[in-house]
């Protein structure tokens, strides 16, 4: 399993943290342009000064840059700097960053060392963690990948603070997500310190972050192939992949997704898997404190109910036609549920494109 390190200015550390995980080639750090310009120099630094002959590379920021032309451009840097096997990729960014460097570093030459240094909340929290890797298709998303596991994860949550008010509650989405499914005593504490959490002001920064990702070590190490356990990760993912696909990956954050499908997979619950209603509107009322939609927003293209179904049904939890529905028992307690009703589906994606207005 990864080396998890969390903290305020552990930046600093990287290179020496590297070598304690039994580092020893070059460093080929891979980044976007919206993120080195605040923290690539300050990576290489540490880096360098670990004794690490460093390099780096810059992807346009975006979910754009979620594709296999973004891979090809990056082999084609490390074939000309001759890259090898010993040699690590370090990925500094989003979950767009780690999700592209860590499919690189997965397929090149078969495989090199890959470190996370997540920069945004959801992706310490949840998208570095585990080995989940890949790139999209413009049929759906992260359908092509590899689980590959970092040897090292250092999230230092002062980065957190460059972000834009609406990525950070974009992030909180998937500790709302991990406290539905896994810890109602966590659901409590984000109901108390919400305001705090969404501007960073509050001290609970790290030490929630840290929970979240502690729950998802745990539960990635029980189950690294996604054969069971893990699938509870997926609660709200559905709805919220499917959504992100017909939309192109365009005008919705992907934790924004990820709300709008848990609002739908609470219905379902409700309906199918014992959740109270109350619980339900909990659940959305929470994530509608932290800014997020509860359905898809006014200023959002409306897909057809058919095309979001269409969607689901080449969602990597499918078997055959049917699909595997993370639903909820209770706050903190999730199933894996087959055969839900296609009509039950098309009702909750129907209620989640209604206008807000009107």
């Amino acid at each position: 399993m990864s080396e998890l390190t969390i903290g305020s200015g552990v930046l600093e550390a990287l290179g020496t943290q590297m070598r304690a995980a039994g580092l020893s080639g070059r460093a080929f750090l891979i980044s976007d342009d919206q993120v080195y310009p605040l923290y690539g120099e300050k990576a290489l630094a540490a880096l360098r000064v670990a004794g690490f002959v460093a390099d780096h590379y810059l992807m346009p920021a975006g979910e754009a840059s979620k594709s296999l032309g973004a891979t090809q451009a990056i082999y084609d840097w490390l074939i000309e700097r001759r890259a090898e096997r010993i040699d690590a990729v370090v990925a500094l960014g989003g979950g767009v960053v780690g999700d592209v460097a860590g499919f690189v570093a997965a397929t090149f030459l078969r495989g090199m060392p890959l470190v996370q240094v997540p920069t945004t909340v959801l992706a310490q929290i949840d998208s570095s963690i585990g080995g989940k890797v890949g790139v999209n298709h413009p049929k759906g998303k992260n359908l092509i990948g590899a689980f590959n596991p970092a040897r090292l994860i250092l999230s230092d949550t002062d980065s957190l603070r460059s972000l834009p008010r609406r990525e950070i509650a974009a992030g909180w989405a998937e500790a709302i997500k991990c406290a539905m499914i896994l810890d109602a005593e966590l659901l409590d504490v984000l109901e108390a310190n919400a305001a705090g959490l969404c501007d960073l002001s509050s001290p609970l920064v790290p030490a929630v972050v840290e929970r979240c990702a502690q729950h998802k070590v745990r539960v990635v190490t029980e189950d690294e192939r996604e054969s069971g356990l893990r699938m509870i990760l997926n609660y709200g993912h559905t709805i919220g992949h499917a959504l992100e696909a017909v939309l192109n990956y365009e005008g919705l954050l992907h934790g924004e997704a990820v709300s709008i499908g848990m609002v739908g997979a609470a219905r379902l619950s409700v309906e199918r898997g014992g959740l109270q209603q109350r619980e339900a509107d909990r659940q959305n009322a929470l994530l509608a404190r932290f800014g997020l939609p509860t359905r898809l927003p006014d200023s959002t293209p409306r897909p057809s109910i058919e095309s979001i179904l269409e969607a689901m049904t080449r969602d990597k939890k499918s078997r055959g036609a049917d699909l595997r529905w993370i639903l909820l028992e209770q706050i903190g307690r999730a199933r894996v549920e087959s055969g839900v009703p296609w009509p039950l589906v098309g009702d909750a994606v129907a209620a989640l494109l209604a206008p807000v207005r009107g």
